[in-house]
């Protein structure tokens, strides 16, 4: 109860045209609710498979430009999601607008006491996992930014950049980060786009862009250029 009530306040908190709206959160026949918004169309999990397993380079520029904007948002507030993936990403209409849903696993940074998890528990999604993620609760940021860096490079090469046939070879991928550079599994895609998802995968997160907004002005530069 305590984690779906954290989760339906973090949400409620943000006000942003890329993560979905919370309605009202409450309790009946002392159960918890949340009433949010409902969004017509696809996660982006099925809008991959729909698109042939790719996902067209500016499109998929587009897509990871308001998923930064909705990172952005929340990292402005100390919260971070913890559980960027592709099923936690909606798109809503025919232009395919996201909608970042599911913040139970959010946490709010500086707070000892959101801290919810069991010592050594893996929560979270292991193929769009940070290094810091494994093996720690030590959060941050950047740590939603290795999930976006996973998801572009899945979007646009049709491929995980960690991947494995168990989670323990997964979690071992990510551990060494040296997945196949993008602009070998997509040659000719744009130079820049390249540089900045292996950027998003570095296993330091130092080495990882600033912030979610230097991420949104690189996406945004990139889309100008034509990508």
């Amino acid at each position: 109860r305590k984690r779906f009530l954290r989760e339906s306040k973090t949400a409620a908190s943000i006000n942003h045209p890329s993560i979905v709206t919370i309605y009202q959160i409450g309790e009946h026949d002392s159960l918890p609710y949340i009433a949010m918004q409902y969004i017509d169309g696809p996660n982006l999990s099925e809008h991959r498979t729909q698109s042939g397993g790719v996902i067209p380079v500016p499109e998929a520029v587009r897509i990871g430009r308001e998923i930064s904007e909705g990172l952005a948002a929340a990292h402005q507030k100390n919260l971070v999601h913890r559980d960027i993936k592709p099923d936690n990403i909606l798109l809503e209409g025919p232009e395919h607008h996201v909608q970042i849903i599911d913040f139970g696993l959010a946490h709010e940074t500086g707070n000892e006491e959101s801290r919810l998890t069991v010592n050594n528990a893996v929560i979270g999604t292991p193929a769009y996992m940070s290094p810091e993620r494994i093996g720690t609760d030590e959060v941050d940021a950047k740590s939603d930014l290795f999930g976006l860096g996973v998801i572009l490079y899945e979007m646009i090469s049709g491929k995980l950049p960690f991947d494995g046939k168990s989670m323990v070879s997964i979690l071992a991928a990510i551990s060494r980060g040296k997945p196949t550079a993008i602009n070998t599994a997509v040659p000719g895609m744009p130079k820049d786009l390249a540089i900045l998802i292996m950027q998003l995968l570095s296993n330091d997160r130092d080495e990882r862009p600033v912030d979610a907004n230097s991420v949104v002005e690189q996406l945004r530069a990139i889309e100008k250029q034509g990508a």
